[in-house]
């Protein structure tokens, strides 16, 4: 968990996109150390409809910062309130999502003691994933997109029944890095 941490800044960066969002990447469990991820909703107007993720999304007009948005959002989605039950660990580097047209931050909060997640109707599932599964050999795995008039193979992580690719994918990979949890 420490590679992740050295990672992390404590001032938010600088976006370039004028939309914005935030997804909570939330770590729980320092000697074991596990994420929550979602599973979305399927709804035919939500571009990432099915798809597996940390908790977030659009910023509002009434959030101050990128953590506020991962705070509200959260709390919404799966009912943790991480103003009171974690600690802001730091942001991480915004991620372009694959359309170009929105920057996408990552709010790592430090989880203090046990939650229960509480999906609502955005959310299909849930779990806590242990880091170590995306370091696993067989958790590299590949996901077909086939939207908008592209199809191809993406890189993915195979946990489960959870199969994590796009965005998600790319945030867990950079932040992993090469590191050993």
């Amino acid at each position: 968990m420490r590679a992740v941490l050295s990672k992390l800044n404590s001032e938010q960066p600088p976006i370039e996109s004028k939309k914005l969002a935030a997804v909570a990447v939330i770590l729980a469990d320092e000697s074991k150390p596990r994420t929550l991820l979602i599973k979305r909703a399927t709804h035919l107007d939500d571009p990432w409809s099915g798809q597996i993720a940390f908790p977030g999304g659009k910023m509002s007009e009434g959030d101050k910062s990128a953590m506020e948005t991962a705070v509200r959002e959260t709390k919404e989605e799966v009912g943790v309130d991480l103003a009171t039950s974690a600690r802001f660990a730091g942001y991480f580097i915004p991620f372009r999502t694959h359309t170009g047209g929105m920057d996408v931050i990552p709010v790592v909060f430090l989880m203090e003691g046990e939650v229960e997640a509480t999906p609502n109707g955005e959310v299909a599932d849930h779990r806590w994933v242990g880091l170590e599964e995306f370091l696993l050999p067989g958790s590299a795995a590949t996901y077909h997109l086939k939207a908008r008039g592209f199809s191809g193979d993406m890189p993915a992580f195979a946990v489960g029944d959870f199969v994590i690719w796009g965005l998600t994918h790319r945030i867990i990979s950079s932040l992993l890095g090469e590191a050993t949890v």
